[in-house]
């Protein structure tokens, strides 16, 4: 007889068992799957404090399995990171014979994996072999208050999403990982490459005649480059005969440049709109635009998302007493962002009020608003050198401020930011995934947190394929999710 072990190492998987999806918490979900296998006898070991569930049998050790197992039985060994796993590949592991088989998508093991019962007492120096199913990329969960432990699968609405191409240009590679885990698909074959003397190359490596192609690709440092690049990328799918060409763009760059502020100044920002059409653009997907009129620069559909809600609901999950909290904007432009954030969480806001004699050079001068003896968040969309927060901020905290959180759609950190925050007065700098925050600079501090909106693209990729409404992407952050 078969059947399924499921190991909670340590207070991280703890925590994330007993996290919901939806109407069921993780936990539930894999052993609901593991019953559709077949897969009647289900084990749970643990030394943390798990939630109980119908018909799974609590053991402390592996060793009070030797039992209970039948020796010529099979066990899926798994972790609870891994809920998604479709009822036929667990069947699927459980056919392959001799040695046993893991779940791989080529780059990183899961730790979901089967063994005959015979070898369950040594089963960490049994030999394993690949079992080749549709790819599956871990999710990055870095605490209980994360909002990655909301996400799904897709292929639950029906959609196989055969029609689709979902491309990662060098800007996002991995988001595009992460979007793919949730639509249950896979990225699309493309290769990027570069001459001699700097010219950009492009090849898709699969047909994408008729179906809807998306090109991830963040307009970040370096900006020309990651442009160019994807210039170049739909023009490629253009002339594949691609049936529509959609520009997911989570940090537009040239954004700033909105408009003539002095006498012959460019406007980049609809320059570069008429770039993307020229090229063979047929929609474009942006967060968090610098300014919300920049969508009237495009002829064509121009969705911009807006990472608030995510932000909201990550600060709902940290605990703060939010009738001692004020939102902040650091300017006077960022109002409007400071009243979502504060409608979602209650409270009221503040503005600061500065003036910015040259760019990337900014001086605060009063608070509008009553923020003394008060926790607050300042809210904006892009955080460059970090200059004028950091200045923002040091002013909030001689008003009277107590704890000091940021929260940033678009962490371009350039130059000193990093040592400017790390130096400055703010406890927590929230940033989202928009612009790849590099290892290297992670490795330099301990204030910032990043939160992931690959879940919000994959709802929006499976909104727009399915002409359902993309404002469904904020559904999920309006209230928390009920077992």
């Amino acid at each position: 007889m078969n059947s399924a072990i499921i190991f909670i190492k340590n207070h991280e998987e703890a925590v994330l068992s007993n996290n919901k999806i939806f109407k069921e918490n993780i936990l539930c979900r894999a052993t609901k799957l593991l019953n559709e296998a077949g897969i009647e006898d289900i084990y749970l070991i643990a030394n943390e404090e798990i939630c109980s569930i119908e018909n799974v049998k609590r053991l402390a050790d592996v060793n009070d399995l030797s039992s209970l197992l039948d020796p010529d039985g099979k066990s899926i060994l798994l972790s609870p990171f891994y809920p998604f796993i479709k009822p036929e590949q667990y069947k699927q592991m459980l056919e392959v014979e001799d040695k046993g088989a893991v779940i791989t998508d080529g780059k990183e093991i899961a730790e979901v994996f089967m063994v005959p019962n015979r070898l369950i007492a040594d089963f960490e120096k049994i030999e394993y072999e690949s079992v080749k199913v549709p790819r599956r990329k871990m999710l990055k969960i870095r605490n209980q208050n994360d909002i990655s432990y909301y996400g799904h699968c897709f292929n639950e609405s029906g959609n196989d999403f055969n029609d689709i191409a979902i491309f990662a240009l060098s800007g996002n590679t991995e988001m595009v990982d992460e979007i793919c885990a949730y639509l249950d698909t896979e990225p699309g074959k493309i290769s990027i490459s570069h001459f001699a003397d700097g010219e950009t190359l492009v090849e898709l490596g699969e047909t994408v005649r008729g179906k809807k192609v998306y090109f991830v690709q963040s307009t970040c440092k370096p900006v020309n480059e990651k442009l160019m690049e994807l210039l170049i990328a739909v023009d490629a799918a253009k002339r594949s005969s691609a049936a529509e060409i959609i520009c997911v763009m989570p940090y537009y760059g040239y954004a700033r440049q909105d408009r003539k502020a002095k006498p012959r100044q460019p406007i980049t920002a609809k320059l570069v709109a008429d770039m993307l059409e020229a090229a063979g653009a047929s929609r474009v997907v942006t967060f968090d635009l610098h300014a919300a009129q920049i969508q009237g620069f495009f002829s064509f559909p121009a969705d911009d998302l807006t990472t608030v809600p995510l932000v909201g609901r990550y600060f709902l999950n940290k605990g703060l007493d939010m009738e001692n909290v004020v939102v902040v904007s650091p300017d006077h432009g960022g109002a409007t962002r400071a009243r979502k954030l504060a409608e979602i969480l209650g409270t009221t806001i503040a503005i600061v009020d500065k003036r910015r004699p040259r760019p990337n050079v900014c001086e605060a001068q009063n608070v509008i608003g009553d923020i003394e003896g008060k926790n607050v968040i300042v809210v904006d969309d892009i955080c460059d050198t970090a200059g004028s927060m950091v200045a923002a901020c040091q002013l909030l905290k001689d008003k009277g401020a107590k704890d000091i959180y940021v929260a940033v759609a678009h962490g371009v950190l350039s130059g000193p930011a990093i040592e400017r925050i790390e130096n400055s007065v703010i406890k927590e700098f929230v940033i989202t995934n928009t612009i790849p925050l590099a290892k290297e600079v992670s490795k330099k501090t301990t204030k910032i947190t990043v939160l992931s909106i690959a879940w919000m693209l994959a709802n929006l990729i499976n909104a727009i394929s399915l002409h359902t409404p993309v404002s469904q992407v904020y559904d999920i952050f309006e209230k928390q999710p009920e077992c």
